[in-house]
Order: structure tokens, then sequence, then C-alpha cells
């Protein structure tokens, strides 16, 4: 079994990503599977299939086969996971130099993460756990589990684009059923968190086996090409892998997905279209702030500067 872990900042496109890897011969996407004890058990959110999570044959034979149910591990992870992964927490677990009860707290976190990504590979028939869950202190986290085959895909897009859909108030949770909205964030401080995750993003990547980073704008300009240059990455041949990826569109049935954006319940032939409406709709001025504090990343990562076959603006 090989856990391909998406790391990135959200509204970055990862639940498009996830259902594109999780549609491969041999894999499964799971969604961003951190929020399960959290958000998705608690609240009985919805699967990607539609059915509410405690409905679904799927889960309830991954929580029965890691578990013995979901009821018990549900209370005690929704307790213990505020307390040992956090983004505050990642000097200790990267360090491991920590008290006794929190070292301790956090391998139960870790066991049960385990047997979790084992379940779900076992019900599913699949050699390849695609998982979503983008927060790098889960990623810091995992990488302490021995013998977890972790493969990493570090997403990435403009930070004017995200700064611009964090911007955005009253865009409704896909789960919710009261008219619930998405959490919004100021110009200056989703810059600010972009680069800090970005640089984290970076460090995970460069220290790990297998790790590849994929563009947000190069993949729904050039799909296939941009996944089959990943999945060689991380030490998977895609050969044959990728028929359901067209010029510029996908073909996608249902999946397992949890939590992450609304286009985990969207199937069939899917057009992919770059949305970079942040170039017309976002302020000029919050455009400067988040280019002015990102800027670095920016040109590293092709957006600012120009370089081949990048998606990117000269700086005026």
């Amino acid at each position: 079994m090989k856990v391909l872990y998406i790391a990135g900042v959200g509204r970055s496109g990862s639940t498009l990503l996830e259902r594109m890897l999780g549609a491969i011969p041999g894999a499964v996407n799971v969604g961003e599977l951190n929020a399960i004890f959290s958000r998705v058990a608690m609240q009985d959110q919805r699967c990607g299939c539609g059915t509410p999570f405690s409905r679904c044959p799927f889960w309830a034979a991954v929580g029965e086969e890691a578990f013995g149910g979901w009821s018990e591990v549900t209370r005690r992870m929704a307790d213990l996971q505020p307390r040992v992964v956090r983004q505050r927490h990642v000097p200790r677990m990267a360090t491991g130099v920590a008290s006794p009860t929190y070292l301790r707290e956090l391998e139960e976190y870790l066991d049960v993460h385990h047997r979790l990504y084992r379940a779900v590979a076992s019900v599913s028939g699949a050699d390849i756990v695609v998982d979503a869950s983008k927060s790098t202190a889960q990623l810091f986290a995992l990488r302490r589990i021995e013998d977890l085959d972790l493969r990493i895909l570090h997403l990435v897009r403009d930070s004017r684009g995200v700064a611009h859909s964090w911007g955005k108030a009253g865009v409704r949770k896909p789960q919710s059923a009261d008219g619930d909205t998405m959490g919004t964030y100021p110009p200056h401080r989703l810059a600010v968190l972009w680069s800090a995750l970005e640089l984290e993003c970076g460090l995970l990547g460069s220290a790990a086996p297998y790790a590849a980073r994929v563009r947000y704008e190069d993949l729904v300009a050039d799909p296939r090409p941009t996944l089959e240059r990943a999945l060689t990455d991380v030490g998977l041949a895609p050969d044959g892998w990728l028929a359901h990826v067209g010029r510029h569109s996908v073909a996608l049935g249902h999946s397992h997905g949890i939590a992450g954006s609304r286009t985990r319940f969207v199937t069939g032939q899917i057009d992919l279209r770059l949305d970079d409406a942040w170039r017309s709709a976002l302020p000029a001025g919050a455009r400067r702030v988040v280019t002015a504090l990102t800027l670095p990343q920016l040109i590293h990562y092709g957006y600012v500067g120009g370089r081949p076959g990048a998606v990117a603006e000269r700086v005026a």
C-alpha cells in the first residue's frame, strides 16, 4: 500500500486533483482524511457518493475493519486531534522534542491513522490511497510512521487566485444542511499563511524519497502530461493509467471522498477550465499586497517573471 498525500493550501484545486488520481487503476481517493473524525463522522457529513457518512457502505466497512466501528474511536480522536496535530505543534513533530505525554498521544493518533489507511486499502482493494488532507501539520505527523510508504504531491496555485477565493463571502459549505458558509481570510493574512505553508511544503518535499510539485494552472491547461510527470516523479509508472484524462476534460465516476469542495459530488465528463477570475476581480490594492508578500515564491514557481511553459505574468 502506498499513500499519495496531496499537500498545499486550501482552494487550490485539491479535490479535482485527488479525484483525477483516484480514478487511475489500483487507486482510491478518500478526500480530506484528516477531517474524518473531527468533522465528517461527528457531523455525519455526506460522502462523495452522496450518502451521509453513517450510511455509506464503504466507510461502514472501513470502520468495522479498522476499529470494530466508528463510535468510540471518533470520540477519542475528535478530542485528541486538536491537542497533538496543530500548526503550532509542527516543531515538536519535526524534532521529536516534546513531553512524554504529548509523544504518547501523538503515537496513539498515528496508530489510528495507520490502521485507517490499511483498512481503506483492504476494503477498496487498492494499492494506492490518495489523501487530499493538504495539512502540512498532518503530513509532519504522518512522516513519523516508519513503515508507511508515503509519497507527496505538492499542489500549488498562484497566491492571488487563492487570496481571491478565500476572500469571497457567503460561499455555502458543500456539506451544509442549514446554510452555513465558508470562512474567509483578508488578503494580507492569506498571503502570510500561503507563504508559510508553501515553505513547509517545500521542506517536506525535499526531505521525502518521493515527491513532486503540481501547479493548478498546469493541471487544468495540460492535464495528462502534468499528471504523467507528477506520477513519474513520485515513483509510479503512469503507463495506461490516464485514459480518463482528455486534452481539456476528465471523466470521473462516483467516489467516496470526504470533506473537500463540492467537486466531490460531480460525475461524468467534466470540462477543465482555468479559474483566473482574480485577474479582474481581485481589487488592485489587495493584488499589490498579496504580490509583495509572496513575491519570492511567485518568482520561484514561475508565476511572476516568466519561464518557458509557465502560466506567468511580468512585474510592471
